[in-house]
């Protein structure tokens, strides 16, 4: 009799289905608003390692594959497959992220899109002209000709540490300059792209402490990259050069520490929560931000006094100055009498 399964019981793609969307991209998807968005949501995107099903590059299956059947003529059996039904529901799960973060009156157009790329890509298409257009304002604003960055950019993508230092030792300037229509510096660069510790450190030597709170167009800093990708070694070498990153919010108000928590970094939480100041605005364990540093926390399950990383004592901590902040949330009852 043959399988059921037409491959290993353990699914072939990411399905990060426990995210809450809306925490890490809180911004209501509108052509104004879809330049930042997009770039939020490429984000998320990228660290859940799920860029293939939005660029094409992770291909969909076969919905049926033949399976060996010694009871049959043929002695095959054609069945469905599995990692077809593994690839479909992770795409499925990008096209609810999308659409649960479009604005109402837009979820029309997009209802019955068969696939998330394609989606991906009618969304370029109905909006990539706002989005080019604010690049081109970027670009003037900033006053750059990028194209003159590309060696720079291109050493900061592979790590090549000769070419980085060829280029700035001409114009020692390009540590701090922009090179991207991001707003990024090499360094922001090199740390998205998970590059050797070896060229960050050399980096890093001909860096002034100044030059690692330079933020892109939205705020964030190399240590905000860092934590959401959980690189606890760059963010060492980061706060060891500039004890000031982890206390620089973004556009959002958000400090690294909160970026971990969103991504569910549990180590690097545990690292960025010795290093935070607890009295720099915008309070990181107060109000707002403490209120959605908690229910990010709780949300990813990083607490627990069996946890290493994130003792049951620290979210407490957090938990309190919530409620200290809106102090009639503890007194309702759930129940009408």
């Amino acid at each position: 009799m043959a399988s059921l399964l037409s491959s290993s019981t353990t699914p072939k793609y990411p399905y990060p289905h426990e995210l809450n969307i809306g925490l890490l991209v809180p911004i209501e998807l509108s052509p104004k608003t879809y330049f930042m968005w997009r770039n939020l949501m490429l984000d998320v995107v990228k660290n859940q390692g799920l860029l293939g099903f939005i660029d094409g590059t992770t291909v969909s299956p076969l919905e049926r594959t033949n399976v060996p059947d010694d009871g049959s003529v043929t002695g095959t059996l054609e069945i469905e497959n599995q990692d077809y039904k593994d690839w479909k529901r992770t795409d499925q799960l990008l096209l609810r992220w999308f659409l649960s973060t479009l604005e109402a009156q837009g979820r029309l157009a997009f209802q019955g899109c068969p696939s998330a790329k394609e989606m991906w890509m009618m969304l370029e298409k109905m909006f990539g002209q706002f989005r080019e257009a604010s690049e081109r304002v970027i670009n003037e604003e900033a006053g750059k000709n990028l194209s003159h960055y590309l060696l720079l950019h291109r050493a900061a993508l592979k790590g090549d540490w000769q070419s980085a230092n060829n280029f700035i030792e001409k114009e020692p300037d390009s540590v701090r300059a922009i090179i991207t229509g991001y707003w990024e510096t090499a360094l922001m660069v090199a740390v998205r792209s998970g590059q050797r510790k070896h060229f960050l450190k050399k980096l890093l030597q001909l860096m002034l402490p100044a030059d690692l709170i330079v933020a892109d167009r939205l705020g964030i800093t190399a240590l905000h990259i860092a934590a959401g990708v959980g690189d606890v070694e760059v963010a060492k070498l980061l706060v060891q050069k500039n004890p000031d990153t982890p206390d620089v919010p973004d556009i959002d108000k958000s400090k690294p520490i909160l970026i971990a928590a969103l991504h569910g970094r549990r180590n690097m939480f545990s690292y960025l929560i010795t290093v935070t100041k607890e009295d720099v605005e915008p309070k990181p364990f107060d109000g707002q931000s403490g209120g959605r540093l908690l229910q990010a926390l709780l949300f990813n399950e990083l607490y627990g006094e069996s946890y290493w990383a994130i003792s049951i004592f620290e979210v407490a901590s957090v938990f309190y100055s919530f409620l200290k902040e809106y102090t009639t949330l503890g007194c309702r009852s759930r129940y009408k009498h």
